[in-house]
């Protein structure tokens, strides 16, 4: 019998359960299995956001499985369906016989829309990012931007610089004689200037759909960011969430959210207290001011570290002018083959996708 990829109902929760056994006995190489309870749709019916969980099916048997994200989304000027599908899972990882299912899903999720993306998934040498672009689909790294604000402890902590004897000693010098603290100084001076006020929201208002009405079309692609959507993406209700509004001459003009978590143990960032921006949006004019603002607002509450990840270059240039570093990613985003057409068909189409670390599960290892 074909493979194919059905909605997970819960007469497929024995072969569920039998597929995750074997993973476990072949000693599968993956951060997670499928889940075993019912219930793949997390959204409610008024929901402009709904979650499908797919598994790869073979008679009775289940040999893999993926997430479906379906999105109001915003392409070259025109509302679209847009997929983000995640968690992609294949027995093939422990039986070569089932190879052929990893294809099979980079086969249906093209299928399903033209807007079809995926985000995270670490190295491009790891065997999804490779069979991606073997099918066609364009994948890049979305820059990854830092602003230090504790150097002792981000000299202490950051484990990229205990890899070795020789790093751990040059960070250890580093902290020690302050030639740390006053380098990043000079390293993370601010060029932009400019007068403004954030607040903390305790809710996504109306200004949000004012905003997006007036930035969507300096996007070629992204999911929407208008108040619904937002709610759904960011819900207030999550005490992680932090919602900050930007105003100019008591007018709104930007918006960002974060997390402020102190991580233990975070295999890159040790034990800091790192802010994250998940997202943000504003005028052109206010672009720089609100990375200004939210980071500031995040050292003001104890941050050691404020990091972000966005693909759109003129929010890359607003957070280097606001002191920001630029580091190595392992956060990737990769376009469908259609996908990629579409986005290259616009002038400087690839530079102006809005796609941040709140469009995956960045926001789950940074919190």
């Amino acid at each position: 019998m074909p493979l194919k990829l059905l909605p997970f109902e819960e007469i497929h929760v024995p072969a569920a359960v039998a597929f995750n056994q074997r993973m476990i006995e072949g000693h599968a190489n993956c951060d997670f299995l499928l889940p075993t309870g019912v219930g793949g749709n997390r959204s409610t019916p008024d929901d402009p956001i709904h979650w499908t969980r797919y598994v790869a099916v073979d008679g009775d048997e289940v040999h893999g499985g993926i997430l479906a994200m379906d999105q109001p989304g915003w392409l070259n000027g025109q509302n679209v369906r847009a997929l983000n599908f995640q968690s992609p899972l294949s027995e093939g990882i422990v039986n070569s016989k089932y190879s052929v299912v990893a294809m099979q899903m980079v086969k249906f999720m093209q299928k399903q829309a033209d807007a079809v993306f995926m985000v995270g998934m670490g190295s491009p040498e790891k065997p999804l990012p490779k069979l991606l672009v073997a099918s066609g689909w364009s994948m890049r790294p979305i820059p990854f931007l830092f602003r230090v604000h504790h150097a002792g402890n981000f000299l202490r902590e950051l484990r990229m610089l205990r890899t070795s004897p020789l790093k751990r000693i040059a960070a250890q010098a580093a902290r020690l004689t302050g030639l740390g603290a006053a380098g990043l100084t000079v390293m993370q001076r601010r060029r932009t200037r400019g007068s403004g006020t954030i607040r903390r929201q305790e809710g996504w208002g109306a200004w949000a759909d004012d905003i997006w009405q007036r930035c969507r079309n300096h996007c070629s692609f992204a999911v929407q960011r208008d108040r619904r959507t937002l709610e759904s993406l960011y819900p207030a209700s999550d005490p992680r969430t932090i919602i900050l509004l930007v105003e100019r001459d008591a007018k709104p003009v930007g918006w960002s959210v974060c997390f402020n978590a102190a991580l233990e143990n975070n295999r890159h960032f040790g034990n800091l207290r790192v802010g994250s921006i998940l997202d943000c949006m504003a005028d052109a004019n206010a672009m720089a001011l609100t990375a200004v603002l939210t980071d500031r607002e995040m050292a003001s509450q104890g941050v050691d570290l404020v990091v972000v990840n966005h693909s759109h270059a003129a929010w890359v240039q607003a957070f280097r002018s606001a002191g920001f570093l630029a580091g190595p990613s392992n956060y990737l985003l990769a376009l469908s083959k259609r996908l990629t057409e579409l986005v290259r068909a616009e002038p400087q189409g690839e530079e102006r996708m809005h796609v941040t670390r709140g469009d995956g599960d960045g926001r789950i290892h940074l919190s």
